[in-house]
Parts: C-alpha cells; structure tokens; sequence
C-alpha cells in the first residue's frame, strides 16, 4: 500500500522547484492505519496557497490511483532554510512585532530607530506591514516629497533608494501606493514585494536595520525568518489579556524548534497614564500585564511606555516623539539600552 501511495504522489509537483514531492525529498513518512493514510510533508515556507494547492493534488492524485477509500490526513511541518546568508553591509537586523493590531508597534519602532541615531548608530528602517503600512505618516513622509527619488540606477540594474528622514533610512510600499488606496494582494505577491524591499534596496552601511512586522502569524512572518538572518525580535503589547492572548501566539511561533529567533525582550506600551488632578497613575489596561506575562514566558521586560497625549500628537504631526518630550525620550533610551545589552549577550 505504501508503495502505491508513494507512486501516486509521484504525479504531485512543487512549482518552486518543479520537482515532484518524493523526489525533492519533502515526503518524510507515510503512515497507513485501517481507515486512514498519513502523509507527513516538511515544507521551507508553507504558505496558505501553497497548503490548499497541496492537499488538493494529493487527494486528486490518490483518488486516481484508487486509494481514496481511506481518509487523507496531511501533516504539514514548518522547516526554514538554514542561512547564514548575510545582507551586505547591515550589522543587525531586529524585528518589532506583536500578534495583536493596534498596540502601538509601528510608533515604537519609529523611536527605537531615531533613539539609535540619537547613540551614533547608522539605522534604517523597513516597514514590512504590507497591507497597513504606517511608517510614511510617522516620518512625515508626503507623496510629494519622495516619488521622484525613489529608484537609482546600480551596476545596471534599478534598486531602490531609501528615503533618510531623522537620520533613519526608510523604505516602505507607502511610498508607492496613493494615501488612502487598499493593497489587495494574495500572499504570494506580498511576500515578493517584501524580497524585493530586502534584496533590491541599496541600504548602504547600516548598524541596525529594524523590521516592523504587520500583526499575526502569516506568510510576511515567515518569509521574514526565511530571508532575513534576525539577530533577535522585540516584542510589543498593551496589558489586557486580549492583546496577551494574541502576542502568545506569536511567542510560540519564534520559539517553534525550526524557527527559533531569540526573542530579545517585551515592550509593555500604553501601560499607564498620569490623572491630572491627583497625579496618581491610572492602569486604564490593567496594571503589570505585559511585566507579568514576560515573567512566566521567561521573556526578558525591556520597559514600559505611558499613556501620554503628546505621543499621539507627534505621532500624527510625523515626529518622533523622542525628539520633542525629554521623559520619552529617556524611556526610549533605557529600552534601547536594554536591547543592545541582549544582544551583546
């Protein structure tokens, strides 16, 4: 039985490398039981289109070949490629990411960037939310001001040029798509334009290259891990539980045995604000959820943010925060301190 299986899964091919699925080695075991055939795949990047077209043709592929009386069960592992592939000229590179929207992630990679030009490092800084991407409006970034200069010609070939606003090099698809216009774009598209801001963009000498992450656990996420050797990845959350459940999630994806980015440490934001009549902290989040949550995942805590109107403000004017409110600005310091003593660990 094995042997008819293993042959009908001979006709099932992977257009990465147009070989078929026994041949290019992905099939590690199959498993045949009374009333159920397992078939145990190790895919390098498992994306939703790439599983869907998978099972579809090995269940076509079994039914042809008369096997179908049993039921399929595909168990589909996560296997990224071992690269030590460095990108030319960047030291580190450090991802920002959080599994649940909305917690202030992108203003966070903002001021971690500018608080490491404050420290003499050469920073860039690449905004990998492809279908939300924020890091224009936070740099004050027009249309107007970049769509001109955005490509250079390099050893004959057009690579693209990233904008320097606050001494930081910033590249991201706000640049070309019109304020306002949806991207909707499947998986496949996305991640290729996100190879394309890695590999195509004459980043120059850099210290630091921060990467923020969209939210979830999808396909940006692991074509990240996969092309990008990350020194480690910062975490984000506000303290209620509903954010928690979701940055979970994320602290097991970066802890699965294939993947396994040192998770340098958490950022607890929007963690209190100050009532102006007492001048008593108020936890509108709840207080040390995030300081909590890092003690039983034995997460380093970086810091924690507050709640503070001027963050808002800047954000929306296109500043960074660290350059205009001084307590802000020594929040982030401490926090950016706290990275580079993790990684120099």
């Amino acid at each position: 039985m094995k042997q008819k299986i293993s042959k009908a899964l001979e006709n099932v091919f992977i257009l990465e490398n147009k070989k078929n699925i026994i041949e290019s080695g992905i099939v590690k075991k199959i498993d045949v039981f009374k009333d159920e055939i397992r078939i145990h795949i190790s895919l390098y990047n498992p994306t939703m289109h790439i599983k869907k077209k998978l099972k579809k043709d090995i269940l076509q592929s079994i039914k042809y070949q008369n096997l179908d009386k049993k039921k399929i069960f595909l168990k589909i592992e996560i296997q990224l490629k071992n690269t030590d592939k460095k990108i030319s000229g960047i030291k580190n590179i450090l991802a920002v990411a959080s599994g649940k929207g909305g917690v202030g992630k992108s203003t966070i990679a903002t001021n971690l960037a500018v608080s490491l030009v404050k420290m003499g490092f050469h920073v860039g800084l690449l905004d990998a939310d492809i279908y939300g991407p924020s890091i224009p409006l936070m740099f004050n970034l027009e249309e107007d001001k970049i769509q001109y200069s955005i490509l250079k010609k390099k050893n004959n070939s057009y690579v693209m040029n990233p904008i320097t606003s606050y001494g930081v090099k910033i590249i991201s698809l706000g640049f070309f798509s019109k304020s306002g216009e949806a991207v909707v774009w499947r998986g496949p598209m996305a991640t290729k334009a996100l190879r394309q801001f890695i590999h195509d963009t004459d980043w120059g000498d850099l210290d630091f290259l921060i990467v923020d992450l969209p939210p979830g656990t999808g396909d940006i996420h692991l074509s990240i891990l996969q092309d990008i050797p990350l020194k480690g990845i910062i975490i984000v959350s506000t303290p209620q539980k509903i954010s928690l459940s979701d940055v979970h999630r994320s602290v097991a994806m970066f802890r699965i045995k294939s993947i396994q980015v040192p998770i340098l440490g958490i950022i607890e934001n929007m963690s209190f604000f100050i009532e102006n009549k007492t001048k008593k902290k108020q936890y509108f989040f709840g207080k040390n959820g995030v300081k909590n949550f890092s003690k039983k995942m034995n997460i380093f805590f970086l810091g924690e943010i507050p709640m503070l109107q001027e963050i808002r403000e800047y954000s929306d004017l296109g500043v960074p925060v660290v350059l205009e409110n001084d307590q802000i600005r020594k929040i982030f310091e401490k926090i950016t301190k706290n990275i580079i003593n993790k990684l120099s660990q």
